[in-house]
């Protein structure tokens, strides 16, 4: 699993917290309780509107797929994803009302941007107004400018009805070719063998053409999202530095951990260090090429490479490329500097959040690294490993801590999981409880 590890993990913190302090307030349940409400009247509505404009077996198809978009979104509210830190809600508003303000066509759209606690630093529009943003931007981008780059692109996904789109190109899909009822479905009765191989083929082909349309979508919404963001009256550059910025974050975990922290962290008064935990398994005789994919997941991507991304806005605007060094002269709004700091800070929160409790504890053994005595940062180790506790307890590790995938993960990570994995059910425990009297 790929996953947004920035060089944030290194910021040292310099004083520790009360202990059961939280960074960022996500107990605001009225709001989350008044959204959920707003969401349901609002997708009645929406759903209604369907019904209206599409009849038969495509109507069914849209709403089932909408529907499940839906309890998607509805998961991620009761399950109180959303951050409704005011700090944060703020300056989001702010952002967006800048491009409100400057690009009519946005004025009706109705759209409101959202905070979610997922540290990757990524966002997307739901298709019914609505952008959500993860936390992990603002540790990742540079500077305000670069964060209003990706809510431009994300306005752009909205005004150009991309979801939408694609849900009802889905539903014709399933309808016309897919459903047992099409000609495909019929052709394919007639033939005696290799149906297996006939309907591969055919999926394989429809699925390339659905990612094609898709990264043409994402194309697009650049091009829509930089007008838009240019408009602002904004460094043009920093549309382009966004991506590029972003770019060098799709990776596995790069931060080394110095092998010294382990014995430091874990030798515990009632449960002294066993080097048996560090073992590392041997995947040397493993033969990665007995088995192939079969379908190029490259050519099925959601979104095409950012390389890609980069030479298309360069082609169609000249302002763009620039074949000068970028100096980085951008004078960085204060209040984006402060909640920068604050999501960097709380980091190892929002990967547990995220159910990431592997990677959270990894970061903690880092940040340990140059402040050993941060009671913070010990209390969240005592609550992740209570998390893996359970997990492993019910089977379930796996779903929170990743294997080892030699060639896919760097050295200092394996070595991480190995011992993670290590571990027994009783020998978690202990740590658990350890911090957590801390």
């Amino acid at each position: 699993m790929k996953y947004f590890l920035s060089f944030c993990f290194f910021y040292v913190l310099t004083w520790s917290y009360c202990q059961n302090h939280q960074l960022i307030d996500t107990t605001d349940y009225e709001k989350h309780k008044l959204l959920i409400e707003t969401f349901k009247d609002k997708n009645e509505k929406f759903n209604q509107d369907i019904k209206s404009n599409y009849k038969g077996k495509l109507r069914k198809e849209i709403l089932g797929i909408y529907t499940e978009y839906q309890s998607h979104l509805n998961e991620i509210l009761e399950n109180k994803k959303l951050l409704f830190d005011s700090r944060f809600g703020t300056y989001l508003d702010s952002l967006f009302n800048t491009l409100v303000e400057n690009n009519p066509d946005l004025k009706d759209e109705n759209i409101k941007v959202f905070l979610s606690k997922e540290p990757s630093p990524n966002a997307f529009s739901i298709g019914n107004g609505t952008i959500v943003t993860n936390i992990g931007l603002f540790c990742s981008l540079e500077n305000e400018y670069q964060l209003l780059s990706v809510i431009a692109h994300e306005a752009a996904h909205e005004l150009l009805k991309h979801s939408h789109n694609s849900i009802v190109n889905q539903s014709n899909l399933n309808v016309s070719i897919l459903g047992n009822n099409s000609k495909f479905s019929r052709n394919l009765k007639l033939h005696k063998y290799n149906k297996g191989a006939i309907s591969f083929e055919k999926l394989k082909n429809l699925l390339y053409e659905e990612g094609e349309i898709k990264r043409q979508n994402e194309i697009a919404a650049d091009s829509l999202g930089y007008l838009l963001y240019k408009n602002c009256n904004v460094p043009k550059k920093e549309f382009l530095n966004a991506l590029i910025t972003l770019q060098k974050y799709d990776s596995v975990p790069s931060i080394a951990l110095d092998s010294s922290i382990y014995f430091k962290t874990f030798d515990l008064p009632e449960l002294p260090f066993n080097k048996a935990w560090m073992k590392n398994e041997d995947f040397n005789a493993y033969n990665y090429n007995f088995y192939k994919e079969k379908i190029d997941k490259d050519s099925i991507k959601d979104h095409p490479e950012i390389e890609n991304r980069v030479v298309k806005l360069k082609q169609y605007f000249k302002e763009l490329d620039n074949k000068a060094p970028k100096i980085n002269t951008i004078h960085k709004d204060s209040i984006f500097i402060k909640l920068q700091r604050l999501a960097n800070k709380a980091y190892v929160e929002n990967l547990f959040y995220s159910n990431e409790y592997g990677l959270s504890i990894y970061l903690i053994l880092k940040r340990l690294e140059n402040n050993f005595d941060d009671i913070y940062l010990k209390k969240w180790l005592g609550i992740n490993f209570n998390a893996i506790y359970e997990a492993k307890k019910k089977y379930q590790l796996n779903r929170y801590v990743e294997r080892v995938v030699p060639k896919e993960q760097s050295k200092s990570y394996q070595q991480f999981l190995n011992f993670i994995w290590n571990l027994k059910l009783s020998e978690i425990k202990a740590i658990a409880e350890y911090y957590s009297s801390i």
